[in-house]
């Protein structure tokens, strides 16, 4: 799967990453239109994504790729279009909410933008990256407002407090973000993976040095973080191979999307530690792993499985939804590619 250069912008980032548990009966053509995207052959990309919407027309992963390029070709108003019409069929899906607000920030408009934050948020309370843009937004209008109070009235030491103190906390987030209030000049791009979708250029919110720009992206500081969360997957392979029932279930978040055979959570662990203390030796192995960070508290992880047992054997590609709980990332969702 191909990176694509992601890049932060002032107010809030685009995000490009589609959190869908769906079966990727075309994942290989997707996975096509999103390596042409990641060399930058946007009007080549486009023509084969339409071709592919027109066979699948309702594709979320399709549709949220056609905005992410209309983004980033700089066609705000379609991508508007694009990912509001997503959202109508899709409500239970965060991303469009927030790539959403980036698009209404960089119009400036700020309350729309907050409404779609609110909704990201509604549908994913643990949406790391909507809460901090949440808060970004009314920062911004914040600032807003004590400027225009201070335009009226220069001596006014309440408001020329309070916004002397956005400033600050948004300078105290580092050397970038003085760096982009000074130069108005980009932050340095991070890579996270295609897989939920790529993270093309949101163009920047203009401002000036009375309201600085908050300095964060969706994969800030990644190395240490992927590597925990792959030490985290290699343990719960390590105990899998094992047979270590206590451990391996440990390695599911609280939030574990359950599998819909099953009703409830204790009734999946019942059986999962029956097929493991009946499968005889056990050997997992897992290769090609790629860790996409989402946000400080949300990563995915797509590798290839290779299980051996006495009574099954399978290998194919899987994909973990992690999340970092307690201290430790945990598995959210998990779906085979086979």
């Amino acid at each position: 799967m191909p990176d694509w250069s992601h890049r932060k912008h002032a107010v809030i980032i685009l995000v490009g990453i589609l959190l869908w548990p769906v079966t990727w009966g075309h994942a290989a053509e997707i996975d096509d239109i999103y390596a042409m995207a990641d060399q930058k052959r946007f009007q080549e990309a486009m023509t084969k994504l339409d071709a592919y919407l027109q066979k699948n027309p309702k594709d979320p992963q399709g549709r949220f790729l056609k905005g992410l390029i209309q983004t980033e070709q700089k066609h705000p108003d379609e991508a508007i279009t694009t990912f509001k019409s997503l959202s109508a069929d899709y409500p239970s899906l965060p991303e469009p909410y927030n790539n959403l607000a980036v698009l209404y920030a960089e119009k400036g408009q700020y309350e729309e933008a907050a409404e779609s934050l609110k909704k990201a948020i509604k549908t994913l309370p643990t949406y790391g990256t909507a809460q901090e843009n949440l808060g970004d937004i009314y920062a911004k209008m914040a600032s807003q407002a004590y400027g225009k109070a201070l335009s009226q009235d220069s001596q006014n030491r309440t408001a020329q407090t309070k916004l002397d103190v956005i400033r600050k906390l948004f300078a105290q987030q580092g050397p970038n973000n003085a760096s982009e209030n000074n130069s108005q000049k980009e932050a340095a791009p991070t890579t996270p993976s295609k897989r939920h979708g790529p993270a093309p250029q949101a163009a920047p919110v203009t401002t000036t040095q009375t309201e600085p720009a908050p300095t964060k992206t969706a994969e800030q500081t990644t190395p240490n973080v992927k590597n925990d969360v792959e030490a985290s997957i290699l343990q719960w392979a390590k105990d899998w191979s094992e047979k270590n029932s206590r451990g391996y279930l440990s390695a599911y978040s609280s939030q574990f999307r359950v599998p819909s055979s099953f009703n409830s959570r204790d009734a999946w662990e019942t059986r999962r530690n029956q097929v493991i203390n009946q499968a005889g030796t056990i050997r997992v192995t897992l290769s090609k792993i790629k860790i996409t960070v989402i946000d400080p508290t949300h990563a995915q992880a797509v590798f290839k499985q290779d299980y051996r047992a006495a009574n099954h054997k399978d290998s194919g590609q899987k994909t973990l939804a992690m999340v970092l709980e307690d201290g430790r990332w945990k598995i959210m969702e998990e779906r085979s590619d086979n």
